[in-house]
């Protein structure tokens, strides 16, 4: 059986949980600890301590990815910017 152990901080892995393998029929402790999985729809899963309503999103770490993800496009779209640029120069030089 799968035991996920709650965490308010990230670990190492960047992960707001701990996942740990129980023989069946272990009671599990109450408090830090749950059998409800993560779903796989969350990116980033993290337990909703303040209202108990499960794993929810971490915001941080979208917007951080989010961020991330858009310095990438800006700096693609600079050098195709750049890269059009000189092809338009070297096309009027001709």
């Amino acid at each position: 059986m799968k035991v996920y152990k709650k965490l308010y901080q990230k670990n190492e892995d960047g992960k707001f949980y701990e996942e740990y393998d129980l023989p069946e029929g272990l009671d599990v402790p109450n408090g830090d600890y749950t059998t409800l999985a993560p779903p796989d729809s969350l990116k980033y899963p993290k337990w909703d301590f303040d209202y108990g309503a499960g794993w929810v999103e971490d915001k941080d770490s979208i917007i951080a990815d989010l961020t991330a993800e858009n310095a990438e496009l800006v700096s693609r779209v600079d050098m195709a910017e750049g890269a059009l640029l000189d092809l338009a120069d070297m096309i009027l030089t001709r």
